[in-house]
């Protein structure tokens, strides 16, 4: 089990406090659920001085170089690894890829879809050709500028992860201001640009087989992003409350999509927008664990790994308690 934020992989102060709260978040849940399941034994890493928890083999790290000889020293002497980590600069794409090369068992999708699913623009054309609904997607050109009497445009990064540079822009300052931080973060080149649509956060969650066929979709839940125009994601509430006409809409939407990326399998996160009309857009689709998951778990009496490790294509999850909400820190 490898966790980049962390488990010593990314640099102490490169990632928020947020995405590092879920990142432990993730792990503890994962380790916990695997380490109670017969016949396996978990080893996992933790940057030196984070206090967690956690069941299994802890190997303490010194930082992003001690961890990375110590991830290729696991490669040798394990049977399986699932890596959580952001799709931020093809991080997770480039690890996942270093689990293939050594011919260990990967638990996580391929670096093809990996990288299909975290580039927002390649995403959002790979969607549109299919016919499948999103919103439209364009690079941010910053010599144009806001339009006057623009309607609000949301402004994000081609390949970010936990609403890192997110902006909703309604004004000429807005967009002189979002700017500035792109470009204080060497990122003027990756900005995105689409309309604001109004109207509920959705996600849940495709599981498919490690063999990539169809396994079932988990319940679609609410999620609770701040209102100060960054949506930063607060946490969820499962299941939502939407229509049976809706869900079943949705849950075919989320099949049909997953059919047209080849390479994904395991636990992917797949977020949409429901308008006030009853139009449903697909946001993102995260190939990789996500933070629901430490609300799936609590809802879901399977463990969820077990519905994707499974080899019988009719596996069933069993609820195990009515609606639940949970936060991040």
């Amino acid at each position: 089990m490898s966790e980049y934020l962390v488990g010593g992989g990314a640099d102490v102060g490169s990632a928020s406090e947020s995405m590092q709260r879920e990142g432990l978040a993730m792990l503890t849940a994962l380790v916990s659920d695997f380490a109670q399941m017969p016949g396996f034994q978990v080893v996992t890493t933790l940057q030196q001085g984070v206090r967690a928890n956690l069941d299994g083999q802890v190997i303490h790290v010194q930082g992003p170089a001690d961890e990375s000889n110590v991830f290729e020293e696991l490669l040798s002497v394990v049977d399986a690894v699932l890596v959580i980590a952001p799709e931020t600069d093809g991080i997770l794409a480039s690890r996942c890829r270093r689990v293939v090369e050594a011919g260990v068992s990967s638990w996580n999708c391929s670096p093809a879809a990996i990288g299909l699913c975290g580039d927002k623009l390649r995403l959002a054309v790979h969607l549109q050709s299919r016919g499948l609904p999103t919103i439209p997607t364009a690079l941010a050109d910053w010599d144009r500028g806001f339009p006057k009497d623009s309607p609000p445009l949301v402004l994000k990064p081609r390949d970010g992860a936990g609403s890192n540079l997110t902006f909703l822009v309604k004004s000429t300052q807005d967009w002189h201001s979002a700017a500035e931080r792109y470009r204080q973060a060497n990122l003027a080149d990756r900005a995105l640009r689409q309309p604001f649509v109004s109207g509920s956060a959705l996600s849940t969650v495709a599981i498919l087989g490690l063999d990539g066929q169809w396994r079932t979709c988990l319940p679609i839940g609410t999620q609770r992003l701040s209102n100060d125009g960054r949506f930063r994601y607060l946490g969820g509430a499962i299941p939502a409350m939407i229509s049976a006409e809706q869900t079943t809409r949705i849950e075919s939407l989320v099949r049909a999509t997953c059919q047209t990326i080849p390479g994904l399998v395991g636990y992917v996160g797949i977020d949409f927008l429901l308008t006030e009309q009853g139009d449903v857009s697909i946001v993102e689709i995260n190939p990789r664990l996500t933070t629901s998951y430490v609300g799936y778990r609590q809802l879901i009496s399977n463990r969820l790994p077990e519905l994707w490790l499974s080899t019988d294509p009719q596996v069933a999850f069993v609820h195990s308690c009515g609606p639940i909400e949970f936060g991040i820190g």
